[in-house]
Parts: structure tokens; sequence; C-alpha cells
């Protein structure tokens, strides 16, 4: 059974990356480039819009968030798989603490 803090940080860290790759430019603006070159485009009022399958996938963060999540969850079961659980959630913690942020600031409205 995962621990619940395990669980909490992994749903965290889920909820950011698929803002991060949906939404945000990111660094140096590289989720902004990947977004242009799998195929999403602006119309002339700056709304992105897909121009095939997988970009449908992208645009979508309540799409792409199962996705993650089901990338994260493979990770998590093969580091349970080499009983490296506990430090396979590092990577994981920053985007977790990240998620928590950006949820807070979207519920404060600040």
């Amino acid at each position: 059974m995962i621990p619940l803090e395990h669980f909490l940080i992994a749903a965290l860290a889920v909820y950011r990356l698929s803002l991060l790759i949906s939404k945000e430019a990111g660094w140096f603006d590289m989720f902004g480039k990947f977004r242009s070159r799998i195929g999403i485009k602006f119309d002339q009022y700056s709304n992105p819009y897909p121009t095939n399958q997988f970009s449908e996938m992208v645009i979508c963060p309540f799409c792409l968030s199962v996705n993650v999540a089901i990338c994260v969850t493979i990770y998590l079961l093969i580091a349970w798989l080499l009983k490296v659980e506990a430090i396979a959630m590092y990577p994981l913690i920053p985007f977790a603490l990240s998620g928590l942020s950006v949820f807070m600031f979207k519920w404060t409205g600040v």
C-alpha cells in the first residue's frame, strides 16, 4: 500500500506537470516550443487550437493529467518493484511543492 504522503506528493506532481506541459512556457520557453512542434497553433485572438490527435491530448490539462498520472504511476511501480520507492519520491517533491504553491495562488486569488 502506498503511504498517504507519497500519494499526495505524486498527485501534486501530476497536477503541476500537467499545467506546465499544457499551459505554461517554462524555462527558455521549452514547453511553448514543445507545443508548437507537436502541432498546437494560435488563432488571431491568441487562443490555442490543436491540429492533430497528439496536440489535442496535450492542449487539454484534464486529458493530459490522465497520461501524466499513468507515467508517474509506472515510475512509482518500477521504484516499488526495485524497493527504492522512498528515494524515487525525491524527483517528484519539487513538482509537488510547486503544484501546491500554484494551487494556493489560484485558490486565494493572489
